[in-house]
């Protein structure tokens, strides 16, 4: 194979990680919290934005008593006001990590938006890749 061939082998592998990165790990912790989720009440502290979209930090105490702060990721709306009490589910093996509010969990994941496009990437990718090998 020549350089165009591995050229074209490493773009059709690029989107990989970013696939499982923005796509199938957030869907699978929605997943995990719905299934396996402890409900608790949490209060919002701080509401940060960056590029349009918003990063909400959140302190509640676990059903075990341990106090966490936890900062969203960058969401495409707030997830709460500096001072309102939410409902949030969090994993019960890693609580200052895998957290959901129960208004994300219970409406359509944005974690979809991003696969559906880098699901389509990867597959331009692939097909480019295949018409390069049988040509």
């Amino acid at each position: 194979m020549d350089v165009l061939g591995w050229f074209l082998v490493g773009l059709a592998v690029f989107p990989v990680p970013f696939v499982f990165w923005f796509g199938l790990i957030p869907l699978w912790v929605e997943r995990r919290l719905r299934d396996a989720g402890v409900e608790a009440m949490g209060l919002c502290r701080n509401v940060s934005i960056s590029e349009g979209s918003y990063s909400t930090s959140f302190e509640f105490v676990t059903n075990s008593g341990e106090k966490v702060i936890y900062i969203s990721p960058l969401r495409r709306r707030i997830l709460g006001e500096p001072g309102e009490e939410t409902l949030l589910v969090y994993d019960p093996a890693s609580p200052w990590r895998r957290v959901r509010t129960r208004e994300e969990l219970d409406s359509r994941s944005e974690a979809w938006h991003p696969l559906g496009w880098l699901l389509a990437t990867e597959a331009i990718c692939v097909a480019v890749l295949i018409a390069y090998l049988t040509y």
